[in-house]
């Protein structure tokens, strides 16, 4: 199960939308949350013998503390939010001046469950123009789960899992069977066929049977939708068979493909209304 969830948390409407969500999960499967809040110094700091943030510079020490206050004054507010609900918080500041570490300081965190907002006003890597939540799923070796709208009630009855039925799942297969038995959903494997990657009846059915019997999937199908294009078919397909949410097993590459064409995980992130749980094939490499 995911005894421990984290939520990292920067104190905006998305964070504490995601803060909503893990909570839920956490009522419902008995676990713990951990916020985690990165305090992005714009001066030198150390971390001393006994744990505690040290700025280099003698002038900077009280703007550090003060900072430090403010957001350990909101965190405590948060907590005492949900709390009253039953549900034990934990909390973390980290402080680092390099807005590209934070997600690899998030994912050096060892958790069962990451769930982020997500934030495409900020970004993290202007080469590959990646977001938060994409930035976090990449170096995450456990699922994590974005949530972009607002929910009254985090209930998960049909997830989506968009394949090419030819990649091998496996590594991540077990994540995603523990992630819908802990909600108790179905899972609807999807083929897009599109003009680009066509296929015929005659080979989907082939490649179908291949593919669940490669993840023993005994008693799972798979559809096949058309549309014109992979990333907005699987967002059509979604809504036409009345998903909760979207799963993607995803390797995170950094390439010139992905550069120069996009990245169907980072596309989804962004623009999906419901949930995505993001599978990380390459957290055994």
């Amino acid at each position: 199960m995911y005894s421990r969830i984290l939520v990292p948390i920067d104190f905006t409407e998305k964070s504490h939308r995601a803060l909503e969500v893990a909570c839920q999960i956490a009522k419902k499967l008995n676990s713990e949350v951990y916020m985690m809040h990165i305090v992005k110094a714009a001066l030198s700091v150390y971390l001393d013998e006994l744990g505690e943030y040290k700025s280099k510079t003698p002038t900077g020490q009280q703007f550090l503390d003060d900072i430090l206050s403010l957001n350990e004054e909101k965190m405590k507010r948060l907590i005492q939010k949900y709390e009253d609900r039953g549900i034990t918080i934990h909390s973390k500041l980290k402080v680092h001046d390099t807005p590209n570490e934070i997600a690899k300081l998030v994912a050096e965190e060892a958790f069962d469950l990451t769930v982020v907002g997500n934030y495409e006003h900020e970004r993290f890597d202007e080469v590959f123009k990646r977001t938060h939540p994409e930035k976090i799923a990449a170096l995450a070796k456990n699922p994590v789960l974005t949530i972009n709208n607002a929910l009254e009630r985090f209930e998960i009855k049909r997830i989506l899992i968009p394949t090419n039925l030819t990649d091998d799942y496996s590594p991540a297969m077990p994540d995603l069977m523990k992630f819908a038995e802990s909600f108790n959903a179905e899972l609807l494997f999807v083929y897009i066929n599109t003009q680009a990657h066509f296929k015929t009846t005659l080979q989907i059915n082939k490649l179908r049977v291949e593919f669940l019997e490669k993840h023993g999937l005994v008693n799972h199908s798979v559809e096949v939708f058309n549309a014109k294009s992979i990333n907005r078919g699987i967002l059509y397909a979604a809504d036409f068979f009345k998903s909760d949410m979207i799963a993607l097993f995803s390797y995170h590459r950094e390439n010139i493909k992905t550069l120069l064409m996009g990245n169907i995980t980072e596309y989804l992130i962004t623009k999906s209304n419901i949930p995505i749980l993001t599978l990380n094939l390459s957290k055994t490499e």
